[in-house]
């Protein structure tokens, strides 16, 4: 992934580029005989007129340099006449000798910023179907019910009658559990997140003190870090209520995603597909079990399979998600 360099003196001078910035510059009609190296970069950007002449972007490049903050991390628009492109700024101060100096890394995030503009489009037509749905019904249960009402009325309390009554409650319910869950279920806000953090600050919610939790290794995949925290407790839940108490819980990484498996009994290749069902539970429970783990991978474009772990119990890949670009070297994560 390219990004363009620039470093930054005390005063805010900019005393060399790379050629990526190079590159940039002469791609994007950029006139300059030495591509701005000399001129002052806080007063760049507090002339700009786009959106990168944030208000307070100087005064925090300044404040970084003086020492006073450690860091910056801003992301841009800066779109084309061709096309729409987004950007990070990454801002990190180092010294040469006794002189402080920033280094400014541009990095083109567009491929990360159209996947989340695409997740949450996708959210918002998931809530809009439902929606329509779940009022369509609303309609015809209206009616079955005035008649069951009449029909009572006339031949009184019944057996029949009593059923068809139950059968409306439990209608309704699916229709408020539908939508109540898509909207626990919709991305809401997607960036970077690493599988390391989610499956620690997850195991963190687990009531137990004789599982184990195993990292394997980790990497940065693109989501909504509540509903996949949300994903993560539920495999955790699973494992430790049908591998035991005491079970080993793995977690590591795929090229597109990651896996969580333990050290139980396994699921059998027969009911594999069942488990991913909403009422499917192997101690016999009724519940939405796994189905969860798979519309909140769905919804970041990927996909839930069940395998056999390396000792025989349970494993739950996860992949097809969007994965970010590797973070410039010094950046912050």
């Amino acid at each position: 992934m390219p990004h363009e360099v620039a470093i930054v003196d005390a005063d805010g001078i900019i005393v060399a580029v790379n050629e990526e910035w190079q590159r940039f510059a002469d791609q994007n009609d950029g006139e300059h005989p030495e591509y701005w190296v000399g001129e002052n970069y806080f007063q760049i950007t507090q002339q700009a007129d786009d959106v990168l002449a944030a208000p307070d972007l100087a005064q925090r490049l300044e404040a970084i340099v003086a020492g006073d903050a450690d860091q910056l991390q801003y992301e841009y628009s800066c779109h084309s006449p061709d096309e729409q492109r987004w950007f990070r700024l990454d801002a990190r101060r180092f010294s040469h000798g006794r002189q402080p100096f920033l280094i400014i890394i541009h990095t083109n995030i567009t491929e990360q910023k159209l996947a989340e503009l695409r997740a949450k489009a996708r959210a918002e037509q998931l809530e809009t179907v439902i929606d329509v749905l779940r009022h369509d019904l609303r309609n015809p249960l209206n009616i079955i019910d005035g008649y069951v009402k009449m029909l009572a009325a006339n031949i009184g309390e019944r057996e029949e009658i009593s059923i068809i009554r139950q059968a409306i409650v439990r209608i309704n319910e699916i229709s408020e559990n539908l939508f109540a869950f898509s909207k626990s279920s919709a991305l809401t806000e997607v960036s970077p997140v690493s599988v390391d953090y989610l499956a620690r600050t997850a195991w963190q919610s687990m009531v137990t003190e004789e599982a184990t939790l195993l990292l394997e290794d980790s990497h940065r995949i693109i989501g909504d870090r509540r509903l996949l925290l949300q994903l993560f407790e539920n495999l955790f839940r699973n494992a430790i209520e049908h591998a035991g108490p005491t079970c080993t819980v793995r977690v590591g990484v795929l090229r597109d995603g990651f896996y969580v498996e333990d050290d139980g009994t396994g699921i059998p290749e027969a009911m594999q597909r069942k488990a991913i069902g909403a009422k499917y539970s192997t101690t016999g429970t009724i519940g939405l079990g796994l189905s969860v783990v798979q519309a909140i991978a769905r919804g970041h474009d990927g996909e839930l399979s069940i395998q056999e772990s390396s000792t025989g119990g349970a494993r739950f890949e996860l992949t097809g998600f969007e994965m970010p670009p590797e973070p410039p070297p010094g950046s912050p994560d």
